[in-house]
């Protein structure tokens, strides 16, 4: 299996703060541009008034990130300082000052290497946003590509809604907006008060673009549970509307289908049995989805797409987390024949023998 990583980063607007850059992919060739450049359209355009009033900080879980957004940006990360005590205390330490300065703070909530896991990067992250706070900074805007725990979030049981506790978290340490990529679900938004605003953004788009390039044959967008509907639905319209942009006179074949898959799981991360909604015979199919962790739900919906007569499929998800046995799963659907290739984004960091 050669995977294609789709990469996104991040460009100033003045209606939104972040929006989606342009998108690359990597294969074992090195990096590919795609055709066209969707939304990105250059950097900070005023630096002398970006200097004065805005400052850009980078965690340590995904700092090749961090790297891209400022080069994109045209702007220096500010320096700081991110150690670790002996007994693996988190110590961070501003290293300029932003007294008074717009503040925008760059760090996934996930795990990263070599041995950095998911709470380590919430723990930094409120570190972060608690010395800035104290550092009298007049905004803390909290880009966060992946929102760990978002998963976790609802009431089953006797269970914590976790999502919903993580926002609180930050919101008790001093952030003052937020931005983040495909949340797991909409509803997260309101768990920080109507003083944090959040902006949910989507990789959706720019991966639609990647797609409407690819010369598919009658695509079917296939969401592999019925939570991503919505998201299989926006995608569709996208990729319809894109390929009409840079196709020209081509015919792109209408509003692409769309099916689903209906699940059910035996625990966590096992899946018991899956039904298609909808028809997939003697077409491409694409999978959409926002996460993707061990991988046992994308091959499973690509085998049953191909059961059903599904003539080849590919699968996006915004958040590649390659967990557990994930390599080997594609590897092997790959193998078999029921998955082509998978496009992720680059808002986590992917561990060196995955990638």
């Amino acid at each position: 299996l050669k995977p294609f990583w789709l990469r996104q980063g991040s460009r100033y607007h003045p209606s939104r703060c972040c929006v989606l850059d342009a998108m690359m992919l990597i294969d074992s060739r090195g990096p590919v541009s795609t055709q066209k450049w969707y939304y990105y359209t250059g950097p900070v355009e005023d630096k002398e008034d970006w200097h004065r009033r805005c400052r850009l900080f980078a965690g340590s879980a995904h700092p090749a990130l961090a790297e891209e957004v400022a080069q994109r940006l045209g702007v220096p990360i500010s320096s700081a300082k991110v150690a670790r005590f002996a007994d693996s205390e988190v110590a961070v330490e501003l290293l300029e000052s932003v007294r008074c300065r717009d503040v925008f703070l760059l760090q996934p909530i996930c795990r990263s290497f070599p041995a950095s896991s998911v709470n380590d990067a919430l723990v930094e992250l409120t570190l972060f946003v608690s010395a800035l706070r104290r550092a009298s900074a007049q905004s803390i805007t909290a880009i966060l590509p992946y929102y760990g725990y978002a998963r976790q979030d609802r009431r089953m049981a006797q269970v914590p809604i976790a999502a919903a506790d993580v926002a609180q978290i930050l919101t008790n340490a001093g952030i003052s907006r937020v931005v983040a990529m495909d949340l797991h679900s909409g509803q997260i938004q309101g768990f920080f008060p109507p003083a944090v605003p959040v902006d949910n953004l989507s990789a959706v788009f720019v991966a639609a673009g990647y797609f409407a390039e690819q010369g598919l044959h009658h695509a079917v967008v296939v969401s592999p549970d019925a939570g991503g509907v919505s998201r299989a639905k926006g995608f569709s319209a996208t990729l319809q509307s894109v390929g009409q942009q840079i196709a020209g006179p081509r015919e792109t074949g209408g509003i692409p289908k769309l099916a689903m898959l209906i699940k059910q799981r035996s625990g966590a991360s096992q899946i018991e049995r899956m039904d298609l909604v909808g028809s997939v015979d003697g077409e491409d199919v694409i999978l959409v989805d926002d996460i993707l962790d061990t991988a046992g739900t994308l091959c499973g919906a690509a085998a049953e797409c191909k059961r059903y007569g599904a003539r080849r499929v590919y699968a996006f998800c915004t958040h590649g987390l390659f967990s557990g046995d994930a390599p080997r799963r594609l590897a092997e659907a790959h193998a078999a024949g029921h998955l082509e290739y998978v496009v992720v984004a680059n808002t986590v960091p992917q561990h060196p023998l995955e990638e």
